[in-house]
């Protein structure tokens, strides 16, 4: 019994370890307090004495730390990690989060356990998406499962939903390049994953009386989609749809490149040590949400200022603009050809210019809100998002 009892109290430790990295992680964003998690699994009161072999009675008061003790088997997991897993899925914990606006299921747990038929429901009723648009998306989901569904079972993987590797992307992009003809990057295909996973978890904590992000899934920091890109000139819906879907493509494409272009010149003028020290830099800044200050010390400089000198930031967004400018100009022109006569193209140059202006500046101007506050409970715009995908390919993985 004193031994069982020990278990417990320890268990109950780590049950308030759990609960205080929740606050420290979600608190500040979601206004979370420890206490309140508490109250929901720090529920053993010390006195009611259980064997781990019995059979727990249905009507008889069960303690969480307990029920993990129970059924906890040391081949699955460490027991530290046991109680992490059962206190996250402990179902009055997840309603209270769920109301507070926050899921705790990882993107990939999301798609795994959404089915078809759900995600029409949500994308139809929630969203309000046109039959089109359901279509396309059910395609990406659906190939999706094929791939990861099929992995998981055959290599009998249980518990934690890890991202999808190389190859599984490039399994699901084949797929859905024969259902539907479009080939899409391996980049592009992981944003779209993740932005449908974020719209199944703003509909799971809207639909349980919680609070979700107010975002469109057509604005490009979501899906990544943007239902207001260019599209002059454009008459019946479904050629819109297409020409939407073509355009969302090309801002991703053309964001990948811009970075290629700047970063790589970037690297190209300066020295090797100062190079690995701006990439370094960039990395910690945008995908880690890291300041300024507490950048300096990690890559060996003095303060705040020498890495603002090193990031450059106002002439690295300029210089992105541009590229990107040159780059969506060209092949939205060019696109432009399959739905306008020549005679007209002359007409529409210029309001082809001025929106596309508007969806460069947003995308920028979104990045420049967003660095002013480089947490990591901040949702990271569509610019940091490609950014970091891009470093992840350069930077070697001892900087990560």
């Amino acid at each position: 019994m004193l031994a069982n009892l020990c278990l417990r109290c320890f268990i109950s430790h780590q049950i308030q370890q759990v609960c205080i990295g929740l606050e420290k992680r979600y608190g500040h964003d979601y206004g979370l307090m420890r206490q309140d998690l508490f109250a929901f699994v720090l529920d053993d009161d010390g006195k009611t004495f259980f064997s781990i072999r019995e059979s727990p009675s249905p009507n008889r008061y069960q303690p969480l730390a307990f029920k993990i003790l129970q059924s906890f088997d040391p081949e699955r997991a460490s027991l530290s990690t046991w109680v992490a897993r059962l206190v996250k899925s402990h179902a009055g914990l997840n309603a209270f989060l769920l109301e507070c606006g926050l899921c705790l299921l990882s993107d990939w747990a999301l798609l795994n356990d959404t089915g078809l038929p759900k995600l029409q429901r949500v994308l139809k009723q929630f969203y309000q998406m046109s039959d089109r648009e359901v279509t396309q998306v059910q395609v990406l989901l659906e190939s999706y499962h094929a791939v990861y569904r099929r992995d998981r079972l055959q290599q009998r993987q249980k518990g934690k939903c890890l991202p999808p590797t190389e190859p599984q992307l490039h399994a699901i992009g084949q797929r859905m390049q024969a259902q539907t003809g479009q080939r899409h990057t391996l980049q592009a295909l992981q944003l779209q994953l993740e932005a449908l996973a974020d719209r199944l978890r703003q509909y799971r904590i809207a639909s349980r009386g919680g609070n979700p992000r107010g975002q469109s899934l057509h604005q490009p920091e979501a899906f990544p989609l943007a239902d207001d890109a260019p599209t002059h000139g454009l008459n019946e819906p479904d050629e819109q749809s297409v020409f939407l879907q073509f355009y969302r493509q090309q801002l991703l494409t053309g964001l990948e490149m811009a970075f290629a272009q700047v970063v790589g010149q970037r690297v190209k003028t300066q020295k090797s040590a100062k190079a690995q020290l701006f990439l370094q830099a960039l990395q910690l800044f945008y995908c880690q949400g890291e300041s300024m200050t507490a950048i300096a010390p990690v890559i060996g400089l003095q303060g705040q200022y020498q890495v603002t000198r090193l990031l450059k930031l106002k002439e690295f967004r300029a210089d992105v603009r541009h590229c990107l400018w040159q780059y969506l100009k060209q092949v939205i022109t060019d696109k432009a050809t399959d739905y306008t006569a020549p005679e007209q193209l002359n007409q529409l140059d210029e309001q082809i210019e001025v929106a596309l202006a508007a969806q460069i500046d947003a995308v920028i101007q979104q990045e420049q809100a967003n660095a002013k506050s480089p947490k990591s409970y901040v949702v990271r715009s569509l610019f940091a998002r490609i950014l970091c995908h891009y470093l992840d390919r350069q930077l070697p993985a001892s900087i990560h």
